[in-house]
């Protein structure tokens, strides 16, 4: 009886470690980097990553090698970021906006930059001023792309969303007093083939839909859950988005419409015993998406020692009840 009870515990306590298992991970280990961006590179299967102490810009394989890609002390902070595939380019979000170590009173809060690399060289191929278009603070922090490479980028401080064409020229694509206010605002922005864009408000715990052809055309996409800290977005197809959610949530939703995105609801969600840890961005990799743990909340508390692991890890959901 005794050897039976010994098996039974050891089995349930194997069950009790698989059902809190983490969901694959790929463990960039590299202290203090605090990665906010990363996207993934099909063409020579790394992601790429971005730091908002320091600014590089660096490359992880699928072991979790990471190598230095580009930097610039100008630059500050790295934040989210896309690969443009058909033109071999990396637009990258560049800001002062809270923890870089080369942080100053001439470009916090005020520093606003797009830039391009080459996706092969790392060389830069272009670096637009976005601050000059628009009067108040800066939080360049996430940005779309369209089929003719058009970039739409959102500002977490002001609140606007910029379009920079094919051709590098920038202007002030949509504003809206529905963006103003204190703290982190618009954050992830997808573009939608039908037309319009998807922007999450972290601050108002919204989506909102913006029409390209008419940008005061400005809707607040109805949805049944409030999302305080919405950042980063992924589209998957036209009616579906993945949205990451930090704020001491800290999980991975995804989200479907099927009246183009009047209305939406929760398709489905991460567990909680999948543990991310402040995670900012999504990529899709291989037909997976991966979610970046970006641990920024530690920055945010200065008696805590720098991270040396930030796992780029799988999401896997699960169907909302």
């Amino acid at each position: 009886m005794k050897a039976k009870r010994y098996i039974a515990a050891i089995l349930l306590t194997g069950l009790s470690k698989f059902a809190t298992a983490q969901t694959p991970r790929i463990d960039i280990k590299v202290k203090g980097l605090y990665p906010e961006g990363t996207v993934y590179d099909a063409a020579q299967a790394k992601f790429f990553v971005s730091s908002v102490v320091d600014g590089t810009i660096g490359t992880v394989d699928k072991q979790g090698k990471y190598t230095k890609f580009y930097q610039d002390k100008s630059m500050r902070s790295t934040y989210g970021m896309k690969v443009d595939a058909k033109r071999n380019r990396l637009w990258v979000c560049v800001s002062d906006a809270n923890y870089s170590q080369y942080s100053d009173s001439s470009t916090f809060k005020k520093l606003g930059r797009l830039i391009a690399l080459d996706t092969k060289t790392g060389k830069k191929v272009a670096d637009i001023d976005l601050a000059k278009l628009y009067n108040g603070k800066h939080f360049i922090n996430d940005l779309t792309l369209d089929e003719a490479g058009n970039a739409y980028v959102t500002d977490s401080f002001s609140p606007v969303i910029y379009k920079v064409d094919a051709n590098g020229k920038a202007s002030v694509l949509a504003q809206s007093d529905l963006w103003k206010g204190e703290d982190i605002g618009l954050n992830g922005i997808v573009y939608n083939p039908a037309g319009f864009l998807l922007v999450a408000d972290g601050r108002a715990g919204a989506i909102y839909k913006v029409d390209i052809k008419n940008a005061k055309a400005i809707n607040k996409v109805k949805i049944d859950q409030f999302l305080p800290g919405a950042d980063g977005m992924l589209l998957q197809d036209n009616n579906t988005i993945v949205l990451v959610q930090n704020k001491g949530v800290d999980k991975i939703f995804q989200i479907y419409s099927i009246d183009n995105w009047q209305t939406a609801k929760i398709k489905a969600a991460t567990a909680a015993t999948d543990r991310f840890q402040q995670p900012s961005t999504a990529t899709m990799a291989d037909g997976k998406i991966f979610v970046l743990n970006s641990k920024l909340n530690e920055l945010a508390d200065p008696t805590k020692k720098p991270s040396i692991s930030f796992p780029l890890q799988e999401a896997v959901f699960k169907p909302a009840e």
